[in-house]
């Protein structure tokens, strides 16, 4: 793969960078070496003014063509250690044997060390600055990815939970128990405006605790079941200790809108969704699972999964799974997160 080509930034920093080197190490050999040889000063300046840019330059492109930012720490840490020592004994032997041609002595070991002290040095911080920046960039191009994933996260929980359908659900629902249960009407109305609020708010953070949103959950939960009423049972395990975790918000309730939508709302006698959490071996383990079989999921059902996993994979890498089954007649979805407390 072909790196990008290098904006304006990257040869300001080229230039300020290399140049300070050669500055400094130029300025070192007026002040000490007398008398002082054209060749020397030439060969300063050819080093560390053009190869040295021109190494950095093409190893810029050897990093990016073979995926080194995707290497464990550990290897990286080895092949840049190697490159580095590598390179510096190169250029600090042409040095040397430059030296040896115009003076017609070797230079003193401690000399060449120090040539080659200060070329190791100079790759290293450039590889330090250079890999750090590019470090950056990939953090925030990755946030920013998230940022779009989970506002359409957010899009597709509002139209998954607020479509035109499951309003007039719920408006019936609460049209009947207005005139003989005012008091349940007024909290689905505390619970579908809850509801709203929290889908709209939910892309400005990237994680919420589990508590909060299995308030949330249990809000959608109790609309849903007006409309169903005994069709719908459920069934909850949660572990205390995992209601601190931390995961993405609407995660849990976008599964929890699918085993019903796609699951329970299918059967003509309703059917069982349970709930399950617990943390375990450092992860956090949840189970949502409902009477059904597993059939071809609806566009909806697997546009909202396939957001979920890709959200999981940007914020947890391959860290956390999500698995769709089904054993003993119910569909699973089986969601393993690392242990984040809050």
């Amino acid at each position: 793969m072909t790196p990008p080509p290098p904006g304006r930034p990257y040869w300001i920093c080229q230039a300020a960078g290399w140049g300070g080197f050669l500055a400094y190490v130029l300025a070192g050999y007026l002040l000490t070496e007398h008398p002082r040889n054209g060749w020397d000063i030439a060969s300063i300046i050819f080093f560390n003014g053009l190869v040295c840019p021109a190494i950095t330059h093409g190893l810029r492109h050897w990093m990016y063509v073979r995926d080194w930012q995707e290497l464990r720490r550990s290897q990286l840490l080895a092949r840049l250690s190697a490159i580095v020592l590598g390179l510096a004994a190169g250029l600090a032997a042409a040095v040397a044997f430059g030296i040896m041609l115009t003076s017609d002595s070797a230079p003193p070991a401690v000399g060449v060390v120090s040539i080659f002290a200060g070329f190791a040095l100079a790759l290293a911080g450039w590889l330090t600055i250079y890999l750090a920046v590019h470090a950056r960039r990939r953090r925030e191009a990755q946030q920013l990815e998230l940022r779009v994933i989970a506002r359409e996260a957010q899009l597709e929980a509002l139209r998954a939970q607020l479509n035109p359908h499951f309003l007039f659900n719920s408006l019936n629902s609460l049209r009947h128990l207005i005139g003989t249960h005012p008091e349940r009407a007024e909290t689905m109305v505390t619970g579908l405006a809850e509801l709203l609020r929290y889908s709209l708010v939910s892309d400005r953070t990237e994680k919420v605790t589990l508590a909060d949103e299995l308030r949330i959950v249990d809000e959608y939960l109790a609309l849903e079941q007006v409309r169903f009423e005994e069709r719908l049972k459920v069934e909850r395990v949660i572990d205390p200790a995992a209601l601190a975790m931390r995961i993405p918000p609407m995660l849990i309730q976008t599964l929890v809108d699918n085993a019903i939508k796609h699951g329970i709302a299918e059967l003509p006698a309703g059917g069982v969704l349970h709930l399950a959490v617990r943390v375990a071996d450092g992860q956090t383990e949840i189970l949502i699972a409902n009477t059904g079989r597993l059939g071809p999921p609806a566009r909806e059902a697997g546009r909202g999964l396939a957001n979920a996993k890709a959200r999981l994979h940007l914020i947890y890498g391959d860290a956390a799974s999500l698995t769709l089954g089904e054993a003993g007649g119910t569909v699973q979805a089986r969601l393993v997160l690392p242990a984040e407390g809050a």
